[in-house]
């Protein structure tokens, strides 16, 4: 069994919880994709029911956590991730990911049920395939500067101001190229079964099969799936009907409305 210690007692820059609510009924922990931040998932904080409290993950080289050297593998990623959100671990808790965020969630529920403590009540895997599936197919993290940066823009999911400054995309290559390094190394070879549901939440447009989306199904106790309006990156260009499935959840679950 894993024992808090009064050194883990308080959040770091590896978390942010934009509204503390000691006495929430759950707490929503929610972990972005690739080369996202805090601002991807801040604003849901006023649409949310008032007895769930927000926390944001927040990787090194980024936001507040700007000064942190960037990690780029999965394992040293949980392996410090995990030592920070023991606090959080020890409630009622539900995780949210979207694309790479889906799969570091997913590594730690593994890790928190290896180490004794309880697994989510629910997990939801947002733009992502089964994690046996790796994010891609060469090696973008690899690419001349010029190109990779490219591939972002193609990808419409990294800020423009970020993309079109010479500074600030220079400041913010080395977060993007961990991250895009994680994303396209990872991939799940174990067998585990984790005793929550999982609903995924895929994009109508996105490239991601059906048959890619059921292959999270085979490691938790029940499986369903949610079709949203648009591509890969709808949970910022319709971020509203994502929100609306949460509630819908904790409505339905908790008898918690939204305000």
């Amino acid at each position: 069994m894993y024992t808090l210690n009064k050194k883990q007692s308080r959040m770091s820059k590896w978390c942010v919880t934009p509204k503390p609510r000691p006495n929430a009924d759950v707490k929503l922990i929610c972990f972005p994709y690739a080369g996202g931040g805090v601002s991807v998932f801040y604003p849901w904080v006023d649409l949310l029911p008032d007895n769930v409290e927000l926390n944001i993950i927040q990787l090194p080289g980024r936001g507040s956590h700007f000064s942190a050297e960037p990690i780029a593998d999965m394992a040293s990623l949980i392996e410090s991730l995990f030592s920070e959100l023991a606090p959080i671990l020890h409630s009622d808790y539900i995780i949210f990911g979207h694309s790479l965020g889906s799969r570091i969630g997913f590594e730690l529920i593994i890790r928190a049920i290896r180490v004794g403590l309880k697994p989510p009540l629910h997990f939801f895997a947002s733009g992502s395939a089964g994690p046996q599936r790796k994010c891609f197919g060469r090696k973008v993290y690899e690419l001349p500067d010029v190109d990779f940066i490219q591939e972002l823009k193609d990808m419409k999911g990294t800020p423009v101001e970020i993309l079109e400054n010479k500074e600030l995309i220079e400041l913010h290559l080395p977060m993007l190229r961990s991250d895009f390094k994680v994303a396209g190394e990872y991939s799940y070879k174990g067998n585990v079964n984790i005793p929550s549901p999982v609903t995924v939440l895929f994009g109508k447009d996105d490239a991601i099969s059906d048959e890619e989306i059921h292959m999270w199904g085979m490691y938790f106790s029940d499986f369903s799936k949610v079709e949203c309006s648009g591509g890969h990156f709808f949970i910022d260009t319709h971020p509203h009907q994502v929100i609306a499935q949460l509630n819908l959840y904790f409505e339905t679950q908790f008898a918690i409305k939204a305000a």
